[in-house]
């Protein structure tokens, strides 16, 4: 598997973009970008998109994208998320008043240009050829992580969490299958209580969360960090041992 970052950073600033990530050209997980930095031949080939939350950082590129795909030929996009996740999108979002709503609208095939598939979290799903669960995680809001793979190739996605359990619980099932964590990292671990607070993870934090994974040590992928604080994280992430860390950059592609 391949995922490219389209957007990776936790705060909007010129050159820092929101959430987003391609999986092998045709799969989004997350949407906080998708218009602004994957180009019209890969917004074409977009077939699904994983929505963790409803937070406009997971959200806010879809409306764009949804305009920018409206010529594709073929059939639309399929939006995969938690029941609560999808209304959010549709009462909030693209309602008919801030945006238009896009499952009403058709491409130019005649297929509504998106649509909404609800998940139901704890339970594996084949999607696009992939294994995936949507897992509950902890957030302000109702928001899930993902587990998706294919044959012995798994990952780990955290969508916007602080201390939880059950996707680690879920992910170490998994084994050696489980190859990749791509996990949220927000604060510097001065700022613990903002973190715990808000729903995100520290360094420190992010160490606990590993060792439920214990005795495996995938890869480990940092996405989400504050940009006022990167340096500050990196630093205090270096002082933890056992673990092959990445900080992900925008553009930058890796394979699983």
């Amino acid at each position: 598997m391949k995922i490219k970052v389209l957007g990776c950073s936790g705060g909007q600033m010129p050159g820092s973009y929101m959430s987003g990530f391609l999986l092998d050209g045709s799969t989004l997980i997350d949407a906080g970008t998708i218009a602004q930095t994957a180009s019209m031949a890969e917004q074409r080939k977009i077939k699904r998109a994983f929505i963790s939350h409803a937070h406009l950082d997971h959200i806010g590129g879809l409306p764009f994208f949804a305009v920018n795909i409206t010529s594709n030929k073929g059939t639309g996009v399929d939006i995969h998320s938690a029941q609560v996740v999808l209304d959010a999108i549709k009462d909030h979002l693209m309602n008919g008043l801030i945006w238009p709503d896009f499952t009403k609208i058709k491409n130019s095939s005649g297929s509504p240009v998106f649509t909404y598939n609800p998940m139901e979290t704890g339970k594996w799903m084949t999607i696009g050829g992939y294994n995936i669960m949507a897992v509950p995680v902890n957030h302000t809001v109702p928001t899930t992580g993902f587990l998706i793979g294919k044959g012995s190739c798994y990952i780990l996605y955290s969508g916007d969490t602080k201390d939880t359990d059950a996707i680690w619980a879920e992910a170490k099932k998994l084994g050696k299958k489980l190859k990749s964590v791509f996990i949220e990292m927000a604060y510097p671990d001065e700022l613990a209580a903002l973190a715990e607070l808000s729903g995100h993870l520290t360094p420190k934090t992010l160490e606990m969360q590993l060792k439920k994974l214990s005795p495996l040590t995938p890869k480990i992928y940092l996405y989400h960090l504050k940009p006022e604080y990167v340096k500050q994280i990196q630093a205090q992430v270096k002082k933890i041992r056992g673990y092959k860390f990445t900080f992900v950059s925008e553009g930058k592609a890796y394979k699983i």
